[in-house]
């Protein structure tokens, strides 16, 4: 089997997952079910990974890569070369909003990921580690308009707090209505004032 087909089996079983996740609790998710919605047999999961554990713990760093190359990809054009440093600040916050924070799917998947999180150490380090690089990008961001690095990281904290609070409203609101973007925009229109 060659290296780029057991990376491809790997993705149609973490994409699997996120279908599955969609649907019903991960602790009432069996391989079984992941193995039905990655169309192959279930013997074959356990060639991929340990445990279902073990397949959630890879689809949490499958997302994550994912989000950093997307940010990545956006951040690293041409265009944004000479940006002003607090429209460019904007544009990461109107980018994550967009792309992360209303993404209700996403937001679905991680409510479950944080309560897993709370009962295993696996799970909650592979939180902390991406939480962590979320805020150290945004910190490195906001440090040359401030000069402070202390708050930048408190900011950088904060914004990334508020940001995960309005993804757990975006599933029990309404985040079309005008007033939860009103919310969120004007949030981020005061963190970038306050620099």
């Amino acid at each position: 089997m060659s290296k780029k087909n057991g990376s491809d089996k790997r993705i149609q079983i973490l994409e699997a997952l996120n279908r599955c996740l969609q649907n019903k609790p991960f602790d009432k998710t069996s391989i079984k079910d992941i193995a039905r919605a990655a169309d192959v047999n279930h013997g074959l999961l356990h060639y991929y990974f340990k445990s279902k554990e073990d397949i959630l713990i890879q689809y949490i760093d499958y997302v994550i890569d994912h989000y950093r190359n997307m940010v990545k990809e956006r951040f690293s054009d041409k265009e944004l070369e000479g940006i002003d440093k607090k429209k460019l600040v904007q544009e990461f916050f109107m980018f994550t909003h967009d792309r992360i924070t209303l993404d209700r799917s996403l937001s679905k998947v991680f409510i479950e990921i944080w309560e897993i999180a709370v009962y295993h150490p696996a799970v909650k380090a592979k939180l902390q580690s991406a939480y962590q690089e979320w805020m150290d990008v945004l910190s490195h961001m906001l440090t040359p308009l401030n000069n402070d690095i202390d708050l930048s990281r408190r900011t950088s904290f904060a914004m990334v707090a508020f940001l995960e609070g309005m993804a757990l409203f975006s599933i029990i609101l309404d985040p079309d209505s005008k007033e939860f973007k009103k919310i969120l925009s004007g949030f981020q229109s005061k963190i970038i004032d306050m620099l």
